[in-house]
């Protein structure tokens, strides 16, 4: 059994990179399906310029990238992929360009972690009654948890992350709605309760070396 500082660090972590991630995918599917897209495949497609200009060193356009939450070339073939048509428009950069990728057939949100799932909402779900500093505190937590020093956590910051992050994350489950919200808090209880064993913590900490390892990687690139 892993120590009570360690098996604190181990269910935050838990709260973050799993139940968050279910109802944030819920909240990106009710956005797409009010803005009248089909699928998320469609609504991909038509916000790809957007996104595309938040990967891009070199844009299509010209326009300057807004690269404050940059997006990973990674995160991006998890969502389009490079289709062999000429580029639909007039792009001045040359190379790459969005024209140039089209939407997974069959992509479900399925896909995205924690990380773009606050970065789809926080770039493309704009002008809904999403409540973007939930998604800032969840995002600032996620970091602060997957950058520590070391894998544990004391009982006063095991509390306020805990209660931030459960405050932020029962929101966006209730303005989704009340299945999403009942099924949020079943998983947080769950949490709550659970022991957390020497095995789990390990592979939790693999998990954690590889998001560092994925970051680093894409800030040198």
């Amino acid at each position: 059994m892993a120590n009570l500082d360690e098996a604190r660090y181990g269910r935050t972590c838990l709260l973050v990179l799993n139940v968050c991630p279910f109802t944030l995918r819920h909240v990106i599917d009710d956005y797409f399906t009010k803005q009248g897209s089909p699928d998320i495949q469609d609504f991909l497609e038509k916000n790809k310029h957007d996104l595309y200009h938040i990967m891009a060193k070199k844009c299509c356009c010209r326009l300057i990238p807004s690269r404050v939450t940059p997006m990973y070339r990674s995160q991006w073939d998890l969502l389009y992929k490079r289709n062999l048509l000429p580029c639909k428009g007039k792009c001045s950069m040359g190379g790459d360009c969005p024209c140039k990728f089209d939407a997974i057939p069959g992509i479900t949100s399925d896909v995205m972690d924690i990380t773009l799932c606050c970065l789809v909402i926080k770039n493309i779900c704009q002008g809904a009654a999403i409540n973007m500093t939930r998604i800032d505190k969840i995002r600032d937590i996620r970091n602060k948890l997957i950058h520590a020093s070391s894998a544990t956590l004391d009982e006063p910051t095991y509390n306020g992350y805990w209660s931030d992050v459960k405050t932020a994350i029962l929101d966006l489950a209730n303005m989704v709605s009340p299945t999403v919200h009942t099924d949020t808090v079943k998983m947080i209880q769950d949490l709550e309760t659970r022991v957390m064993n020497r095995y789990e913590l390990e592979e939790l900490k693999k998990v954690i070396v590889t998001f560092q390892k994925v970051e680093e990687v894409c800030i040198i690139e």
